[in-house]
């Protein structure tokens, strides 16, 4: 565990891992996408990266929302959930260009229908009210529009996480439960039907997220329990084997509800909540952040991690592109193997540029505040 006040690097590497992971599985048929974890077992890099992203909010805002300072901490959500919409916006104007490069120049309309944009040339005005509105999200584009809303729900769990982690919880849980018995979603418009990933499920594992990283903020979590550690790769251990049978038998189990045993990931049934939870509980069994802190092996990922949201969105255009490019190529392994190389370089390129600019506005910034102070003679001494 690190120490208090200091990043936990292992936050950004499970991240970056999930980036890289998201990138593979957004090129279907790619060699590699069998081997990424979502085949051995129940959950995929989208549980990671929402589970993270609590415990990052949890770092960003519980601590400063206090009283005098609330509404400052939710306009800077807020602030936050904007930018992030801008950035999806942008993301499906250039998804747009790409696809429609590709179909003007093969002269393939049925490409549109494969990422769900035949409506942009069935009924335009409807589509880019959609888009504007979220309600409309094309196939690879519907990350961003859950974390939008994820990060409006934010301050209320904040604030209830500040009050109790208990009290946060059990309302995040109501809301799931509601959800699933009442089969409650954002719909989607124009067409019928709920987004893919449906926030109002999704919220919870986001709020287990924070609960997380409130308790490590707080001076860290016991997580070890013998319990835990004989049910925890038990659990694993019967999903691997189940995922890699191919999910031979239904598992219905009346009268219990489906969310209870099925493995839906727009709902984000429990199965798939456990399968996270548990890979995460036995990830932090680990002496990964130790490791982490005396080797520069896993730099990469680690920056890519920092800077999830451009990394992101960079990453979708580039996967886009290698499936737009794929097919001309019968699927060969070497290009399938060129494709994610290049695509690591360039995102980890990107990172690299971003950390690189952030280090110079903080010596700059640095440099300022020395200049200020040297400029008043009665400025207090450090």
């Amino acid at each position: 565990m690190a120490s208090a006040g200091a990043r936990i690097v292992s936050i950004d590497f499970w991240r970056g891992f999930a980036l890289l992971t998201i990138f593979i599985n957004h090129i279907p048929g790619h060699v590699l996408s069998a081997y990424t974890f979502r085949n051995f077992g129940v959950s995929d890099a989208a549980e990671l990266f929402v589970l993270l992203a609590g415990v990052s909010a949890a770092f960003a805002y519980v601590r400063p929302f206090e009283p005098g300072r609330r509404l400052r901490i939710g306009a800077r959500i807020v602030t936050r959930a904007f930018n992030l919409y801008v950035a999806h916006l942008a993301l499906v104007m250039v998804a747009v260009a790409i696809i429609g490069g590709f179909v003007v120049e093969a002269g393939d309309t049925r490409v549109l229908g494969w990422y769900h944009l035949d409506l942009i040339t069935e009924a335009p005005v409807e589509a880019l009210v959609g888009i504007a509105l979220l309600t409309f999200q094309p196939a690879y584009l519907n990350i961003l529009p859950l974390y939008v809303s994820l990060l409006l729900l934010a301050p209320v769990l904040v604030m209830l996480a500040r009050r109790s982690l208990a009290l946060a919880l059990g309302v995040s849980a109501a809301i799931y439960l509601i959800a699933q018995f009442a089969h409650l979603g954002p719909p989607v418009w124009p067409g019928a039907g709920r987004w893919y990933f449906n926030p109002l499920a999704w919220q919870l594992l986001f709020t287990i997220g924070l609960a997380i990283g409130v308790a490590l903020d707080r001076g860290g979590v016991r997580v070890a329990r013998r319990s835990l550690d004989i049910l925890a790769p038990l659990y694993l251990l019967a999903a691997l084997v189940w995922a890699q049978l191919d999910f031979p038998l239904s598992l219905e189990v009346w009268p219990l509800p489906a969310f209870m045993w099925d493995f839906d990931k727009s709902s984000l049934d429990l199965p798939r909540i456990l399968h996270i939870l548990a890979l995460a509980y036995c990830a932090a069994r680990l002496p990964l952040e130790r490791w982490l802190r005396a080797t520069r092996a896993a730099t990469p990922l680690i920056l890519i991690g920092r800077h999830a949201l451009p990394v992101f969105c960079f990453g979708t255009v580039l996967s886009l592109g290698a499936q737009v490019v794929r097919p001309a190529f019968d699927g060969a392994v070497s290009f399938d193997l060129l494709i994610v190389g290049i695509g690591f370089s360039l995102q980890w390129l990107l990172a690299w540029a971003l950390e690189w600019q952030k280090g110079g506005r903080t010596a700059d910034a640095h440099a300022s505040g020395e200049r200020a102070a040297a400029s008043q003679p009665f400025a207090p001494r450090a």
